[in-house]
Order: C-alpha cells, then structure tokens, then sequence
C-alpha cells in the first residue's frame, strides 16, 4: 500500500457514490486509496475531521478499516462509529461536530456489493467530486499529515434523536405494525426505537443483521422483495406494514388489503400533514412522479417542484430553494428539518404521527387517489455513455416541433394533454436509459407508449412494454 499513485476501477465512481463489487470491482487497496484521495479532498477544503461508519456487509469492516488507514495519513482524523445505518452517520457528522461523513454501504445491492458514500457537513460529495476523488489519485498528489482514529457511541443518542420527531399520546389510536428489517442495519435498532415508545402489537421480521441478506433483498422499491411482508401483514391482520432497504435510508409501506406503495404515493401522504401545518411550501419530488403527485401537491396548498433523482441531487436542490420536505419514486422521504436527509426512521415516525393522531388509514387515503395506468420502468442498454445522453435530447427536439409540454430536467417528460406523459432519461449509473408512461386511461396510455416506441425506433432502439 506503498504506492505513490492509484487508480480505482472507472465504473466504481458513479454519479452519487462509489460501488461495485467487492473483490471484483475494487478491494481493501482501493479502499486504502480511497482514505487517502478522500483526505486530501477534505484537506483542500480545509476540513480536519471525518465520521466513518459501516453497514452490515461481510466485506463492510475490513473496507471501514482500510479506508480509515489511509484517511489518517492525510492528517484527517478518523470517528470510527461502528455499524451504523446511512442516516445516522448524516446525523453523526452534525451531532459529534464533524467537518464531513462516509460510511461504507452498498445500500440495496445483493451482498457482494460494497461502496461508499460521502458528504461534508455543508454539501454531499457527488457528481464531478466523486470523479475528483480518482484524479486524486492517479496524480499520487495527497495530502501528508499525522492523525488518529478514535470511537464514538452513538447508538442510544441517535435512537433519542429519532423518537424527538414521534409525537402521539394517550389519545392517539393504537396501531398494529409489521417491520421487515430485511437483514440491514436498520434492524440493529428497530426494537429500541418501537418496542417501549409505539402502543401496539408489532412483528418484527429479518431484525437480524446479516450482510449475505439471506432471506431478501432489502429493497422496499420492489415488489418482489415485499412478499414476507405483505403475507404478515394480512395473515395477523395488521393495520400495515413497513420495510427498510439495506442501509436505512428508504422505506416502503403495505396497507391491510396488501397493496404496496410506490414511493410517489408515499409522499403525496406525507406531505399533507406538512401542507397542513407549512401552508404555501414547497414540496419537491423526481421527474418519473405521477401527475397524480403534482396535481395533490397544488390540492393540498403546496407548490411542486420536480428535479432529478438521487439523493444527492435532491438534497443540493433542498438546500438551494430551502424545499423542507421530498421523496422519489425509488422511496427516499427527505425533510428539511432533518438537514435535508432521508432518514427511513425519521419517516416512520412521520407516518405514525399521522395515522395515529387522526381517522385517515392508509388505505383510506390510497382509494382518493385517483386511477391511473402506469407501465413499469423500462431499461434500455445503450452502447456507450454519449448516446444515452444524445437519444434523449434528440427526442425532445422533435417533440418541441409538435409543439408538445416537454420538461428536461432530466432526459425528456413529454406530456401528451395534461395529464398523460411518457419520459425518456438517461442512467446515472450505467450506459442505459429508462423508460415509463402515465395516463388517465387505458387508451391513453397505449398512445404514450406507441409515441415513446416511435421515438425511440428513430434512434435505433426497439421497445417492449410487454
């Protein structure tokens, strides 16, 4: 680990973080490297101190280790806070007065999966700083100093930080709850913050940590992965049920009649409790969002504001237009007074107050919303990064010609009339793009998708939404 320069696998320094798999993709050399390159960027800041954490990955702790190695000889001192989920080392960086944060986490990913994730107190690290990271690197210019790894314990007062945002009563109604952990992190805590602080009867399934994530995926965006859910759920009639992603920062719902929640809908019932109480703010959400989103948002007495997805993105953009609440359709929930991070337990106390302290269900709120007929996201693999980004735009100009609503915060969302649309967007992660549509009606939504089929055979790619 002498070297003088590196260089990290060019797919590992993605838009948002730095992933791959581990042993294949990067290993404990690269995270060694990955300390260094991260120090000197923290040093050019003028930053001294950095929280480290981990997930519950097998590779997690000996890639903490590593990184933490390298870090200190940058003269950026290491606050080693153990296993911990992504939001509570967010909160660490603030609570323990650090200058920035990383916590080794490959999120949903399967188990051979492993990464990092980066923010200073003021900004996340993504984007062009993530590829800054690598240059760093291949320079072999880092930062020299003479720090020191030390621990920190905070467990039980991130747990009373997290019970600060539950607010119910003697009068509140009791319910009845399903937590599917999934094997992550998250359930290294869930009996702490819910067992002696929610009345109810509450199961708890995977609390388990176990980084292979033997039973599912822990990816409440998938509706595969929500099947044990949604069987306890109905068979001990609970009155819903709730599911963590591997690192803590997403969460998915299940009513009693087993109807899963896309992460759209979760937001369009959260942000009405916050219109009731923040008339006039804004709420901001991604461009794949339903109409039916947006058209709620206004209802309520909030103002929309779409943007790109990523949680990055999303909390630059937060911190920018001073936005206090979002969420994406892949089911981060942010919220300004949790310094714009998506913290799934933050959330969850969110939705418990909410249900708690008034007669709506989540069932009862799901049948106002109105009918809509959506396709599934479609991946399309292009041959190399320039085109997933010259298709889209390409297709939009044609579509200005028609003199059609196109909105291109990301890719292309190409409204038919005022309520149907098809998008058309480039990966963040891959040379892909996707694809999906919306309308009102089942005719509706056969001409987005006949409209987004030609569009696309224009630029050589040929569709199914079959």
């Amino acid at each position: 680990m002498d070297s003088k320069t590196h260089k990290f696998t060019p797919s590992i320094l993605k838009a948002y973080d730095i992933r791959g798999v581990f042993g294949k993709d990067f290993n404990n050399v690269d995270a060694f490297f990955m300390g260094k390159a991260y120090g000197t960027f923290l040093r050019n800041l003028n930053k001294k101190s950095c929280v480290v954490g981990r997930d519950g990955r097998v590779s997690s702790e000996e890639l903490q280790k590593h990184f933490m190695d390298g870090l200190i000889t940058t003269g950026v001192s290491a606050i080693d806070i153990g296993m911990v989920m992504s939001p509570c080392m967010y909160w660490s960086v603030w609570h323990l007065n650090g200058d920035a944060g990383m916590i080794i986490t490959a999120s949903h990913n399967p188990g051979e999966y492993n990464g990092f994730k980066m923010l200073t107190k003021e900004n996340p690290v993504w984007g062009d700083d993530i590829q800054q990271l690598g240059k760093i690197a291949e320079s072999g210019n880092f930062a020299i100093g003479n720090a020191k790894i030390t621990k920190a314990n905070v467990r039980e007062d991130y747990i009373k930080y997290v019970l600060s945002f539950l607010k119910i009563n003697s009068k509140s109604k009791t319910l009845n709850i399903v937590f599917d952990t999934g094997n992550g992190v998250v359930g290294d805590i869930i009996k702490d913050v819910i067992i002696k602080n929610i009345p109810g009867t509450h199961k708890f399934l995977y609390e388990e940590v176990d980084g292979r994530f033997p039973n599912h995926l822990a990816d409440p965006s998938l509706e595969k992965e929500m099947q044990d859910l949604k069987k306890a759920v109905l068979e001990g009639k609970f009155d819903f049920g709730i599911s963590y992603d591997g690192d803590g920062d997403r969460l998915g719902f299940i009513d009693k009649e087993g109807y899963i929640y896309f992460g759209d809908e979760i937001l369009d019932i959260l942000m009405r409790p916050f219109l009731k109480q923040n008339p006039g703010e804004k709420v901001l959400f991604e461009i794949s969002s339903s109409q039916v989103l947006v058209d709620d948002i206004e209802k309520f007495g909030g103002v929309p504001v779409m943007w790109k997805p990523g949680h990055s993105a999303f909390k630059s953009k937060m911190k920018e237009d001073n936005i206090k609440i979002g969420g994406e359709t892949s089911c981060h929930i942010y919220y300004g007074e949790n310094h714009n991070f998506d913290d799934s337990l933050v959330a969850t106390m969110k939705m418990i107050n909410f249900l708690a302290n008034g007669s709506d269900t989540l069932e009862s709120i799901r049948k106002t919303f109105p009918k809509t007929y959506l396709t599934k996201k479609i991946k399309i693999k292009t041959p190399d990064d320039v085109i997933k980004y010259k298709a889209p735009d390409n297709i939009a100009d044609r579509m200005k010609l028609k003199g059609r609503k196109i909105i291109q915060i990301d890719g292309a969302r190409v409204y038919v009339n005022k309520s149907d649309w098809w998008l058309i967007r480039s990966s963040n992660t891959e040379p892909a793009m996707t694809a999906r549509a919306e309308a009102m009606t089942q005719e509706g939504l056969e001409i987005c998708k006949k409209e987004l089929i030609e569009q696309l055979k224009l630029e050589g790619f040929d569709i199914s939404f079959e």
